[in-house]
């Protein structure tokens, strides 16, 4: 069931909604924070290399991903900001629920592009240090 929602729901996003994420990057920082004490360190980690790589991919700094990719991360970074969601917000605990699962999933499914924008970001860094 959350594999489907999640599916179609990233089939309808929109270069609009990649725009929507990058100009909401403070309030999705701010919902992870919310977050923190139920999440892993490493999901808050990948949570932050995903908001990285939409403004990477936003600013055409990095475009080597696949529209399926941008689209997944859209998706579900807007889903974490929406208080009207599968289980509302308001309805703690259960209503972050949803929200981690559809994290989940995305994270699983986009995984080795996300591995492969760390390194990039890595030797990136790692370039204007040698610079």
């Amino acid at each position: 069931m959350v594999e489907d929602f999640i599916k179609k729901g990233s089939e309808r996003v929109k270069k609009e909604d990649v725009e929507k994420v990058v100009k909401n990057e403070e309030v999705i920082k701010n919902r992870v924070k919310e977050l923190e004490g139920k999440l892993q360190k490493g999901i808050r980690e990948d949570l932050s290399l995903l908001i990285s790589l939409i403004k990477d991919y936003w600013n055409d700094e990095y475009k080597v991903v696949p529209w399926r990719t941008i689209a997944l991360i859209v998706f579900a970074l807007l889903y974490l900001i929406n208080p009207l969601d599968l289980i509302p917000d308001l309805s703690l605990p259960f209503g972050l629920f949803d929200d981690l699962a559809v994290l989940g999933f995305v994270l699983a499914s986009v995984k080795d592009d996300l591995e492969h924008y760390k390194r990039w970001k890595t030797s990136k860094g790692e370039k204007k240090e040698g610079t």
